[in-house]
């Protein structure tokens, strides 16, 4: 399930809609995310990444970042990239359980984001670039599936420069 987020600049205007996590489409959406990345699709970083550790896995949850030049705000895939855990034998996971009552997903050999947590240790973040200017990216922390209070719920917004609150909408899966 993933959450639906806006943001309004009350100064300038700019408007920012960000559907963000992962809905109930992810083991699909794993797969063809591993692939394109095996093809360089997402870069050398995951392309390497994946002929050195065949067996490692990624998370493709919806993630906010924004251009450290530009400062234009982006949906992405966060593409972190996770080895399996000294000990954890991928081979032996239980494929067979049911993803969610939409789509049962059991075609597909995924990692799901349980399973990062528990089994696999983060390698390396995954460098993102802006699609606009091709500038490095920050991940936003306010956009995010944790409706904790203590992450800051503010950006600045790219077309002015002043704050912005991220405020939520809706959910979605």
């Amino acid at each position: 399930m993933g959450i639906e987020l806006t943001c309004v600049c009350e100064k300038c205007g700019y408007e920012f809609e960000a559907d963000v996590g992962v809905g109930f489409l992810y083991p699909k959406v794993y797969v063809e995310t591993i692939d394109a990345m095996k093809e360089g699709g997402f870069g050398q970083q995951g392309k390497e990444f994946l002929e050195a550790f065949p067996n490692g896995a990624i998370s493709c949850e919806n993630i906010v970042v924004q251009c450290n030049d530009c400062k234009k705000l982006m949906v992405v895939p966060e593409l972190s990239l996770y080895v399996p855990k000294e000990g954890y034998d991928f081979t032996k996971s239980n494929r067979k359980k049911r993803w969610s009552s939409g789509f049962s997903g059991n075609d597909y050999e995924y990692v799901s984001p349980i399973e990062l947590n528990d089994h696999y240790q983060l390698f390396e973040e995954y460098d993102h670039r802006c699609l606009y200017c091709n500038g490095h990216t920050s991940v936003v922390p306010g956009f995010t599936e944790c409706m904790d209070k203590s992450i800051d719920k503010r950006v600045s917004c790219p077309e002015c420069g002043s704050m912005i609150e991220i405020n939520f909408t809706g959910i979605w899966d």
